[in-house]
């Protein structure tokens, strides 16, 4: 993800997630941190930016924060390749364990990751502001 790409980022984490952490922190998180990392998926026709992942990588383990999918761009596989790209790169930059958290409702991502073999390991009661609870989910990548 690029600076130019962060106004269209924080418009869109709120159409998709109801919440953004806003310009002002993602522009200085791309700028300056080494541990947040942003990463979008575009159209090849036209460079719009169709999806977006958010990393914390801290030396072997890495953190999913947000992943979407525009819902117009939903159900044609996306996801799935995003995800598939996003752990390879995890997996040549030696991350070694995945660990994420999903809305127990959210039932379509959670069949996504485990497809990829992500498993619940716990729930975290009210994680959301709504109540709702979360999986806590993980994956090893890597070998010890």
């Amino acid at each position: 993800m690029h600076i130019c790409d962060v106004s269209t980022i924080t418009k869109y984490d709120l159409i998709m997630l109801g919440e953004t952490l806003g310009d002002e922190i993602i522009k200085n998180h791309i700028e300056n941190s080494h541990l947040m990392k942003y990463f979008v998926m575009v159209r090849k026709d036209n460079s719009e930016i169709i999806g977006q992942i958010t990393l914390w990588i801290d030396i072997d383990k890495a953190q999913i924060n947000n992943f979407y999918i525009l819902h117009k761009y939903q159900r044609q596989n996306l996801g799935k390749k995003f995800l598939r790209y996003i752990i390879n790169y995890l997996r040549m930059n030696n991350i070694k364990e995945i660990t994420l958290e999903v809305r127990k409702s959210n039932i379509a991502a959670i069949n996504l990751y485990e497809l990829f073999d992500f498993s619940v390991v716990s729930i975290r009661k009210n994680y959301y502001s709504n109540g709702e609870d979360a999986y806590l989910m993980y994956l090893r990548i890597g070998s010890e």
